[in-house]
């Protein structure tokens, strides 16, 4: 009740993708949960196809958002984006990343380039423990699949995103939990006075009375001028 009351919505896009856009003061904030295709890097078509559609949805649901809004995209990309990207993505990427990059890194890479995303967990230096967000089952050995993206003009909002361990409890998962803390920087806008422009009626113009009338005054005008230029002269 109290959520449908403060304006917030949210909507089941599909399968994968949830949305919720909280009705917030003075920022609204809307969130996109995901949860990404297995790498299509593997070749099989029905793999490919099912990525092609999650990444055409995440897109459409992308544009229908509020670009005012802080928006935040979570969850398992299935991606590793790559340290190689750090210096190739105009700031997308942060210096903190790990793994080798897969293909769904690199389209989310591109995803975020399009959209002006930043991928908020390679930003922050922490140890190993708190960068993998998922363990392989057989090698035991962590990676980052899971990630925080924010629109970029809130980069100086997010102030630390790390991975915890044991947060998660005993459901079964083998991916942690990732807390981001965000502190929303307002710019105070400032007044500006107000300018006021004169603005002349050219209607009047369409009127042969009042254009005969002006055409006499202004000749009347001129003549004057002149009676007082000789006057001067004759002085």
């Amino acid at each position: 009740m109290a959520w449908k009351d403060s304006g917030s919505q949210w909507e089941a896009v599909s399968p994968r993708i949830v949305t919720a856009r909280i009705e917030c003061r003075p920022v609204r904030i809307t969130i996109i949960a995901v949860y990404a295709p297995i790498d299509r890097s593997n070749g099989l078509k029905n793999d490919i196809e099912t990525c092609d559609e999650f990444d055409k949805t995440l897109q459409a649901t992308t544009d229908k958002t509020h670009k005012s809004d802080m928006i935040m995209l979570m969850g398992d990309f299935n991606a590793r984006v790559g340290v190689e990207q750090t210096n190739t993505t105009g700031g997308t990427v942060g210096n903190h990343s790990i793994d080798k990059q897969n293909q769904n890194g690199r389209q989310l890479v591109d995803f975020c380039l399009f959209n002006s995303f930043i991928i908020t967990n390679t930003f922050f230096p922490h140890k190993a423990v708190h960068q993998g967000t998922w363990s392989h089952s057989t090698t035991k050995q962590w990676h980052m699949l899971d990630y925080i993206l924010v629109n970029r003009k809130f980069r100086s909002s997010v102030q630390d995103v790390r991975a915890h361990r044991g947060a998660t409890g005993g459901i079964g998962t083998y991916h942690r939990l990732l807390r981001a803390k965000i502190r929303l920087h307002l710019k105070c806008r400032r007044k500006t006075e107000k300018k006021y422009w004169l603005r002349l009626d050219h209607s009047k113009l369409t009127d042969n009375c009042l254009v005969s009338a002006f055409q006499i005054d202004l000749a009347n005008e001129n003549k004057d001028i002149r009676c007082d230029n000789k006057n001067f002269i004759g002085e």
